[in-house]
């Protein structure tokens, strides 16, 4: 079996490690025990029971078990139409949305595929999910976990900790062969790995961090620093070498690359000379602001070679224009930290603690949906913040394809697939936005968006008196209680997330 296990968040050749495999001479440490996690929930008006794992090592993919039936409720649904990638193009009647999450090492698996984006997966004779009816068993096949545990994120049931992972010996029955899983062969394997990143943001987005495990990358904005074609600092230049003064102060000993980048307006001779002399004057003042003595400094410009997006429009090209100041992170979170800062006014209702709010959401084609929105729970799993959320349809008319918690961009200002899921969804750290943690997709497979975030990705369309749930995972900000904030995720292209806040939110341990 051939099987190409991407490390997506590795393309680069800055980009991490998701860590070293098991060779055939330092095999796995597993459990010997293979009992499924029990699981619960209720889901688009279904009250679901199931059970969830072992995954069978079988090679190099690990085959997880899957069992979902309804105990009770009204109506049916679709395996796939709940718990399918619905972001993928080759859209399957399967179990292949489920995620693994090793929270210890900070890395996600999606599901195997052939190279022509076949999931390996199957359901068994059941695919309908309805009270009174036998439960869909499924199996998907990932890249194989060599810890004796795994996360499982599932979509509508959530982050389910502590599954099994056993060599096939001891799987008891709970599994079927990988080749079962690819009537085609297994020759042809893409088995994703990645790690996941974090991302934040100053209130006004002047200073944004994106941590990738390894390297952490503080962009802050020229806007902010410089004024038009100039390379002295302004009178805000302070306050933003400040923020990222505070992310240093978590980095490891080491190298630290000041580049300086410009957007495409000008000839690019005169855009290479401006992006130099600004990255001179951020080195400057930055050590002028905390000590850099621990570290090998080095100062570039890179003009207008390496863009943000490529969009034209004045937005676009504002984030284009920016000095990257990156380093090595150290071992403590890097991407949440900076400034304590006010945190920004809230743009919709407010709820304290856990608990909802009714939400006039307005969708794609102009209607208006009565939307409850509850926080359900918030808790820590390894270091991560694991939040659920419940979406009501209170209104008396269907709710068609709801994003009331997702946005068509996502913090960084990309296109991606996140508008019916929650993926827009955020917590407010004094004045610095934390985003969902995120990682890279596999690009064959996905005809829109280079990124997904560890959260559902649907909520999906409700009839009235209906709820869905939907899981979302950040980095741990520390603290004993936090504010989730949903920001207006709307564009002028596209409708998005309708805005509410929960302060003062308990966060279980």
């Amino acid at each position: 079996m051939a099987v190409l296990a991407l490390a997506l968040a590795g393309c680069g050749t800055d980009a991490p490690d998701p860590g070293p495999a098991a060779t055939a001479t330092e095999a796995p440490e597993l459990s010997t025990d293979p009992t499924p996690v029990p699981v619960r929930g209720h889901v688009l008006g279904l009250d679901l029971e199931g059970a969830v794992g072992p995954v069978v090592v079988d090679g190099d993919l690990g085959v997880l078990r899957i069992e979902v039936g309804a105990s009770g409720g009204e109506g049916s649904l679709l395996t796939g139409s709940v718990f399918g990638n619905r972001a993928i193009a080759d859209q399957e009647d399967s179990f292949d949305g489920v995620r693994l999450v090793d929270l210890d090492a900070g890395v996600v698996r999606e599901a195997a595929r052939s190279g022509s984006g076949k999931a390996f997966a199957e359901l068994g004779e059941q695919y309908m999910i309805a009270p009174g009816r036998e439960p869909v068993v499924g199996f998907v096949a990932f890249d194989a976990p060599s810890a004796p545990t795994t996360a499982v994120l599932v979509p509508s049931l959530g982050l389910v900790e502590d599954v099994p992972v056993v060599a096939a010996a001891d799987a008891d029955g709970l599994t079927v062969p990988v080749a079962d899983l690819a009537p085609s062969g297994v020759d042809d394997v893409v088995a994703p790995t990645a790690v996941l990143e974090t991302y934040s943001a100053t209130a006004d987005d002047a200073v944004r961090t994106r941590d990738t495990g390894e390297k952490v990358s503080v962009n802050v904005s020229s806007d902010v620093l410089f004024g038009v074609d100039s390379a002295d600092l302004g009178p805000e230049a302070d306050t933003a070498l400040e923020a990222v003064a505070g992310e240093l102060a978590l980095a490891a000993d080491g190298g630290l690359v000041v580049v300086g980048h410009t957007d495409d307006v000008g000839e690019d001779a005169a855009n290479q000379e401006l992006s130099e002399r600004r990255a001179r004057a951020v080195a400057d003042r930055l050590g002028q602001v905390t000590d850099l003595d621990r570290f090998d400094v080095r100062v570039e410009g890179r003009g207008e070679r390496e863009p943000v997006t490529t969009e034209l429009t004045d937005e676009a090209r504002s984030l284009n224009r920016r000095v990257t100041v990156e380093f090595t992170a150290s071992d403590e979170p890097v991407g949440v930290e900076g400034p304590t800062g006010e945190v920004a006014a809230a743009q919709g209702p407010t709820v304290d603690g856990l608990g909802g709010a009714t939400l006039e959401h307005h969708d794609t084609v102009g209607d208006v949906q009565s939307l409850h929105v509850e926080l359900v729970e918030m808790r820590r799993a390894g270091g991560y913040l694991v939040g659920t959320l419940d979406v009501r349809n209170d209104g008396t008319d269907y709710a068609t394809f709801v994003s009331v918690l997702g946005s068509v961009r996502d913090g960084r200002g990309d296109l991606g697939s996140g508008l019916l899921g929650a993926s827009n969804v955020t917590l407010l750290d004094g004045g610095v936005r934390v985003y969902p943690v995120d990682y890279l997709v596999e690009p064959t497979f996905y005809d829109l968006n280079g990124r997904n975030v560890l959260a559902d990705l649907q909520v999906g369309s409700l009839d009235p008196g209906v709820t869905s749930r939907v899981t979302v995972v950040w980095p741990d900000t520390g603290s004993d209680t936090v504010v989730v904030d949903v920001p207006d995720g709307s564009t002028s292209v596209s409708d998005g997330s309708t805005p509410v806040r929960f302060v003062d939110v308990p966060v279980a341990d």
